[in-house]
């Protein structure tokens, strides 16, 4: 989840560069904690126009970090993990900025697994990406041991309709191998211009042979809401938090109740990785009046805030559920915690992803691009952070094959992953998710459980109707 405001402009390590001159040189560079890594810059890259613009570019956003990260940051490692990089290079033998990119997202790695360096082509594709429409595969994507691993392809699209499955690792792009890479590098490579060709070597788990796919770019619209009745229950599928998510649900809502009132409703966020922090304050708010909605805890003053909930509440009164899985992440999460907290609805489904943090893009000036920090974890209206164990479901479905996090990880398993809170309340309820009967073959087997239950209302009369066969285990 990220929240989108630029920090005020920040001084520079400039200050400390400019006094060195002749013998002052020894001097500045025992003051100047950056200046082993600035100097080894220097001496790695070709000359040119760029160099001194991304020389400079280190100290901006190595201040910017210190000053703004969600908790206190010591710079030598961030310093050692970016001359790593770098000592590796020949002199004058590397690209300006590529060496720079590398270097600093090297640094910003050492922090957690969600801060990262965007250059401008990527800045302007995140922008892209979060009003919904973009060009590429219409893959969604995690990393693992240095290769692209699939998370999801979107419906009708390249990638779905070329039979990629989640799991599959991305090898090579074209003739680029994928290993060394930073997850901002493998998707700006699968972006680019509809019509443009692009070849996936891909490695799947279970098949011992590499194979080939071979994809054209489509303009990708991904459609952040579907809604259906099933029956008298009125089903929202929301699949991410993009920058209008909140205005569709309302209008969904108030198209719905116009012809009659459902009985109940039903909030589906299985799989959603999260999205826009405005827009998941905004869905959450929809669905209460009154009470806290989520509140912010970083060190700075713009980074500490909380949000309440408006009285202004649609389907005030109505039964509701949020389908949660593994997969379902960042501001999901924070609006499953809130309906929760709050008493508004009944989550069920598997433990979330358990990622609690939210991340401030930061614009460095034009064309220089932007820097993405983590800068404060959220907190339910509790007072817990779903960090690292995520949200908790009231009833849990027992699903055999159902999304282990994202990408077969979940948050605490990433490198560098921020601390969190401690386990989650038990269920009320761990029902195993067949017991619940389907109403035609092959259908939605949690979406069925969800819909027995709103019918029972109640836990008890619930367990009561499931199926005989299998355990069922109140808490």
């Amino acid at each position: 989840m990220h929240e989108r405001h630029p920090f005020p402009g920040a001084l520079t390590f400039a200050a400390a560069w400019l006094m060195a001159a002749c013998g002052a040189t020894l001097a500045v560079a025992a003051e100047d904690p950056l200046a082993p890594l600035t100097s080894a810059y220097v001496r790695a890259v070709k000359p040119g126009e760029q160099v001194e613009t991304y020389r400079e570019l280190f100290g901006t956003v190595m201040q910017r970090v210190q000053r703004g990260y969600a908790q206190e940051v010591e710079l030598p490692p961030l310093i050692a993990a970016a001359l790593k990089v770098i000592e590796l290079l020949k002199p004058e033998s590397g690209e300006p900025a590529a060496v720079f990119k590398s270097a600093i997202n090297a640094a910003l790695a050492a922090l957690d697994p969600h801060s990262s360096y965007l250059d401008a082509r990527e800045q302007r594709e995140q922008r892209s990406s979060i009003s919904g429409s973009f060009g590429g595969l219409g893959i969604e994507v995690d990393m693992t041991d240095g290769l692209v691993r699939v998370v999801a392809p979107i419906e009708d699209s390249p990638a779905a309709r070329a039979g990629l499955k989640n799991g599959d690792l991305i090898v090579r792009f074209d003739n680029q191998p994928v290993l060394g890479m930073t997850l901002a590098d493998a998707v700006s490579r699968m972006r680019g211009q509809p019509g443009t060709p692009i070849t996936l070597i891909i490695r799947r788990p279970g098949r011992d042979d590499e194979f080939t796919v071979s994809l054209v770019r489509e303009t990708i619209r991904t459609k952040a809401l579907r809604w259906s009745m099933e029956g008298d229950v009125l089903l929202l599928r929301l699949a991410g938090f993009t920058s209008s998510v909140g205005v569709l649900l309302d209008n969904a809502i108030v198209e719905v109740t116009a012809k009659r009132v459902p009985r109940a409703v039903i909030l589906d966020m299985r799989g959603n990785p999260g999205g826009l922090l405005n827009q998941a304050v905004a869905t959450a708010d929809i669905f209460l009046r009154q009470g806290e909605i989520v509140s912010l805890r970083g060190r700075t003053a713009g980074s500490r805030r909380s949000w309440k909930a408006d009285p202004a509440e649609r389907l005030a009164g109505v039964p509701m559920v949020v389908l949660l899985d593994g997969a379902s992440a960042s501001a999901a999460e924070l609006v499953a915690a809130a309906l929760q907290d709050n008493g508004r609805a009944t989550v069920m489904g598997q433990r979330s992803f358990g990622k609690g943090s939210v991340q401030s893009v930061i614009s460095l000036g034009a064309e220089k691009g932007a820097l993405r920090l983590t800068t404060a974890l959220y907190h339910s209206p509790s007072g817990r952070t779903v960090q690292r164990t995520g949200v908790g479901p009231d009833i849990e479905l027992v699903a055999p094959g159902a999304p282990v996090g994202r990408g077969g990880r979940r948050e605490a398993d990433r490198a560098h992953a921020l601390p969190g809170a401690d386990e989650p309340v038990p269920p009320k309820a761990r029902v195993e998710q067949s017991r619940c009967a389907l109403p035609k073959p092959g259908g939605d087997q949690a979406l069925a459980c969800a819909l027995a239950y709103l019918k029972a209302g109640g836990i008890e009369t619930f367990l009561a109707e499931l199926a005989p066969a299998g355990p069922t285990t109140p808490q």
